[in-house]
């Protein structure tokens, strides 16, 4: 299987590849003036069929640890290879 993001996202990882991960995601996202980020979309209740808004606002230092999460569950993310 080929992965889109070979390395997990750390508090070092730039703007950019921040941004990457997010649009791969198909999130929307931006930048709170008070230390933190909200993540935004839209996601189908399998119940009713419709679309229903979804946002999440995540601190600063929980931004990469959160993003891998998501990652890994849309299986973007290469899983850690145990030593």
């Amino acid at each position: 299987m080929i992965y889109e993001f070979k390395y997990r996202l750390s508090q070092k990882s730039s703007l950019a590849t921040i941004a990457k991960a997010v649009r791969a995601l198909g999130l929307s996202m931006s930048i709170e003036k008070r230390g933190g980020w909200s993540f935004s979309w839209f996601e189908e209740d399998p119940a009713t069929g419709k679309e229903i808004y979804k946002n999440r606002i995540v601190l600063d230092e929980n931004v990469a640890e959160w993003l891998n999460l998501e990652l890994e569950a849309h299986e973007l993310l290469a899983p850690e290879v145990e030593p």
